[in-house]
């Protein structure tokens, strides 16, 4: 499974890099959460893995 999702990383890159960003901003402030943007790169990781996952279960 870690495979799969890795796989799919590169359809994520728009969403991690909105997360980065947020952790880049948290880290200079110094306070603050990037919760909902990590949730939104899982999200999508989710989106592309699942169906290859349920591919190998059938």
């Amino acid at each position: 499974m870690p495979e799969i999702r890795k796989a799919c990383e590169p359809k994520c890159v728009e969403s991690f890099k909105v997360y980065r960003a947020c952790v880049d901003r948290i880290t200079a402030k110094g306070e603050g959460a990037c919760d909902g943007q990590y949730f939104d790169y899982l999200k999508c990781i989710d989106k592309c893995s699942v169906p290859q996952i349920f591919k190998h279960l059938k």
